[in-house]
C-alpha cells in the first residue's frame, strides 16, 4: 500500500493540473533518456500516450524533464529515439544543430521557467550537413550556386572539421569524428554564450552533455570536456544539385493522412524498425520540412504519425525565422529534395504569451529579449485587430509572418517555388484537442505545382476552376468524376508506401489551403473559401453519392472523422454552402461555382424542388386573395 502512494499522488496531481515532473535531477533525466533509447534500439518501443486525455492535461501546462538539441535530419526524431510522448521533451532542431540567439533563449527559458536540468546536444551518424562541410573543405571554391544562408550555416561547422582533421581519428572515420567534435563544440558555445546557463550549472541545477546517435539505434553519451577557445575562421562548401522530390501537394496529402491517424482511435504506426534504419544509412529524402516551436507538447513526429526519415524538423521558440532556421530550410529544400515547408504554430504558446506581457518591464537575458522582439510585431498586430483572442490571433499572424519572411529572404526558395519544386504553408496546432487549422496563405504556388507536376494527366483528369474574378477562390483538387480517375492521389499512395509510410488515404483528394485574396487585411480563417473533397472515390474508382453533412463534419479544416480515416462515404464539410461570401459553393452535380452571390442564387432558384415550392406558395396566396374578395363582396 505504501508503494502505491506516490503513484496515486502523482495521478491526483496531474488530474488537478499540477506540474509534477517524473524526473528532476540531471542523473534521473539521463537515466530516463537511456532507458527509452534502449527500448527504441531493441525494437521494443512502448506506445506513448498522445490521445485526448494527455492533450487536455498538457493544455493546463507542461513539465518536460529534458531538453534535446539536435539536427533537423528526418532520421533523428528525438521523441522516437528516446521513446517519449507529448509533454516530456523540449526540442530545438536546426540543420547540423547550429544554434542562434533564439535557440539559446529557448534553452534558457526551459531551465529558468520550467526547471529542466538536463540538456543533450545530439549529433548523429551520416549527417548530411557535416558531410557537405568535409567535402568542401577539401574542394574549396565551388559555392557559386549556394545561398548566403547555407554558406553561413556551414561556416559555423568549420571549427569542428578543422579540429577533427587535427586529431588522430583511429578506427573512426573523419565524418564520425567531426560529428562528435561538433556536438562538443555546440555544448561549449551554448554555455559560453549564456551567463544564465553558467550560473545554473555552477550550482548543480543544470547539465549540458554531448551525445551521438548511431544508425543502429543506439545513442552514445560522450564524456564532458572543458570549454575550448572560440574560432573565427571561415570555410567554403561544395555546390550541390537539387534531388528529385515529391510534388508539394502530394507531400501535404501524406501529412494530413498521418494527422488523421494521430487523431483517430487506431494506434499510430510510425516506422521505427531496424530495417528502416538500415535503409536510411544510404541517405535521407524527407517528405517535408516542419518548422515549429520547441514546446514539449508539440511533437511533429507524433502529430503527423511520422517515422524515422520522413520529416526534416526545425524547432525554435516561437517558430521564428532566424538565420539558422532559414539556412536549415534551404539546405533541406535544395540538397535533400524536401518540397513542402509547414510552419506550425500552436495554441497556448508561452513565447508569444511572454511577448504580450510588456517585455520591456521583464527581467530577461539578452537572448530572451531578442527572441521576444521577433514576436512582438505579431502581438501588436493582433491587438490592433481588436481580436477577442489576442494570443490566438497573434499565433496565426506569427505563422503567416514566418512563411512570408522565408519567401522574402530566400531567393533560393523563390526559385524552387517558381519551378514547382517547393511550397510553404502555415497551420496552427491545438495542444488540447490535437486539431490542425490550416491557414490560407498569400502565394498560389501550391496550385501551380498541382497543375505542372503532370500527375493529373497521368492518373486522372485534373479540373481547374476559372479565376477571372479577383474574388474567386482558387480550387486545385484533382477530382475523380465517376470514371475511376484519381487525379494525383494514386501516385501519392504509391510514393508513400515506397518511402516507408503507412498511408490510409486511398481514394481521397485532399484540398490545398490557399488564401482568399479578397479578405480584408488578408486575415481569413481556415475553412472559408477552401476547396472541398468533391469526389470521394474508393480504391476501385467508384464514386459514392450520399452526402451526409453531419457525418465526419469537423470544427476546423483538418479534423477528419473519429475513426481517423478519410471520409470515403461522400461526407462533405459544409457541403453546398457559399462559405466565403462570393458564391464558391458546390452545385447538385459537385461542380464548382466560381461566380458571385447572384450566380449562386440563380442556381438555387433553378432547382426543381425550389420552383415547385415557390409555385405552391403562389397558389396559396392567390387562393387567399380570392377568399378575401368573396368576403368583401
Amino acid at each position: 500500500m505504501l508503494r502505491t502512494a506516490p503513484t496515486l499522488l502523482a495521478t491526483l496531481s496531474l488530474a488537478l493540473g499540477a506540474a509534477v515532473p517524473a524526473q528532476q535531477t540531471p542523473d534521473e533525466a539521463m537515466r530516463a533518456l537511456k532507458e527509452g533509447n534502449i527500448r527504441f534500439a531493441g525494437d521494443r518501443s512502448v506506445p506513448q500516450p498522445v490521445g485526448p486525455g494527455i492533450r487536455r492535461t498538457l493544455a493546463r501546462g507542461q513539465s518536460p524533464f529534458a531538453i534535446i538539441v539536435t539536427c533537423a535530419d528526418s532520421r533523428v526524431p528525438p521523441e522516437h529515439l528516446f521513446n517519449t510522448g507529448l509533454g516530456e521533451l523540449i526540442v530545438v532542431r536546426t540543420a547540423g544543430h547550429v544554434l542562434g540567439a533564439e535557440a539559446i533563449a529557448t534553452i534558457e527559458d526551459a531551465v529558468e521557467r520550467l526547471n529542466v536540468q538536463l540538456c543533450v546536444v545530439l549529433g548523429h551518424e551520416q549527417c548530411d550537413v557535416i558531410a557537405a562541410a568535409i567535402t568542401q573543405s577539401s574542394q574549396p571554391g565551388h559555392e557559386s550556386d549556394l545561398s548566403p544562408s547555407i554558406i553561413k550555416l556551414l561556416e559555423r561547422i568549420e571549427p569542428a572539421v578543422r579540429k577533427a582533421r587535427s586529431l588522430d581519428v583511429g578506427s573512426m572515420n573523419l565524418q564520425g569524428k567531426c560529428e562528435e567534435e561538433h556536438a562538443h563544440l555546440t555544448v561549449a558555445e551554448s554555455i559560453s554564450r549564456s551567463p544564465l546557463l553558467q550560473r545554473y550549472a555552477s550550482v548543480g541545477k543544470f547539465r549540458m552533455v554531448a551525445a551521438r546517435y548511431q544508425t543502429g539505434g543506439d545513442v552514445e553519451f560522450l564524456p564532458n570536456r572543458p570549454l575550448p577557445k572560440k574560432s573565427n575562421s571561415h570555410r567554403r562548401v561544395l555546390a550541390g544539385t537539387v534531388p528529385p522530390g515529391l510534388p508539394p501537394h502530394v507531400a501535404l496529402r501524406m501529412l494530413r493522412a498521418g494527422h488523421r491517424r494521430f487523431l483517430g482511435d487506431s494506434r499510430p504506426l510510425p516506422n521505427l524498425t531496424k530495417e528502416r534504419r538500415a535503409q536510411l544509412t544510404a541517405g535521407q529524402q524527407p517528405l517535408a520540412i516542419v518548422l515549429t516551436d520547441s514546446d514539449s507538447r508539440v511533437s511533429p513526429e507524433h502529430i503527423f504519425d511520422a517515422g524515422i526519415g520522413e520529416l526534416f524538423v526545425i524547432r525554435v521558440a516561437g517558430n521564428t525565422m532566424t538565420d539558422e532556421t532559414l539556412a536549415s530550410i534551404e539546405f533541406a529544400a535544395s540538397k535533400l529534395g524536401a518540397s513542402l515547408l509547414v510552419v506550425m504554430g500552436h495554441s497556448r504558446c508561452e513565447s508569444l504569451a511572454a511577448a504580450a506581457k510588456n517585455p520591456e518591464q521583464q527581467q530577461l537575458t539578452p537572448h530572451q529579449r531578442q527572441l521576444l522582439r521577433r514576436l512582438e510585431p505579431s502581438v501588436i498586430a493582433a491587438r490592433n485587430h481588436h481580436s477577442t483572442d489576442v494570443l490566438g490571433e497573434a499565433t496565426e499572424r506569427n505563422v503567416r509572418r514566418t512563411v512570408a519572411e522565408a519567401r522574402s529572404r530566400s531567393a533560393l526558395l523563390r526559385t524552387l517555388e517558381a519551378e514547382g519544386k517547393f511550397s510553404a504553408l502555415g497551420t496552427t496546432y491545438d495542444v488540447a484537442t490535437g486539431d490542425l487549422a490550416w491557414l490560407k496563405m498569400a502565394a498560389a504556388a501550391m496550385q501551380q505545382t498541382a497543375k505542372s507536376d503532370g500527375h493529373g494527366d497521368a492518373h486522372g483528369e485534373t479540373h481547374e476552376a476559372p479565376h477571372e474574378d479577383a474574388h474567386a477562390d482558387p480550387h486545385t483538387d484533382s477530382q475523380a468524376h465517376g470514371d475511376g480517375g484519381h487525379g494525383s492521389d494514386a501516385h501519392g499512395i504509391d510514393a508513400h508506401a515506397a518511402n516507408g509510410h503507412a498511408a490510409d488515404n486511398h481514394g481521397t483528394h485532399d484540398n490545398l489551403p490557399t488564401m482568399d485574396m479578397a479578405a480584408p487585411g488578408g486575415e481569413t480563417k481556415a475553412g472559408h473559401g477552401e476547396s472541398h473533397d468533391d469526389a470521394h472515390g474508393d480504391s476501385h474508382g467508384h464514386t459514392h453519392g450520399a452526402h451526409d453533412d453531419s457525418h465526419g463534419a469537423s470544427q476546423d479544416t483538418e479534423r477528419g472523422n473519429p475513426s481517423g480515416h478519410d471520409d470515403a462515404h461522400g461526407s462533405h464539410e459544409e457541403h453546398g454552402h457559399a462559405d466565403d461570401g462570393h458564391g464558391n459553393g458546390h452545385g447538385e452535380e459537385h461542380g464548382h461555382g466560381d461566380g458571385h452571390e447572384s450566380d449562386g442564387m440563380m442556381s438555387y432558384f433553378k432547382s426543381p424542388i425550389v420552383m415547385i415550392g415557390m409555385s405552391g406558395i403562389a397558389s396559396l396566396l392567390a387562393a387567399g386573395i380570392l377568399v378575401l374578395r368573396r368576403k368583401k363582396a
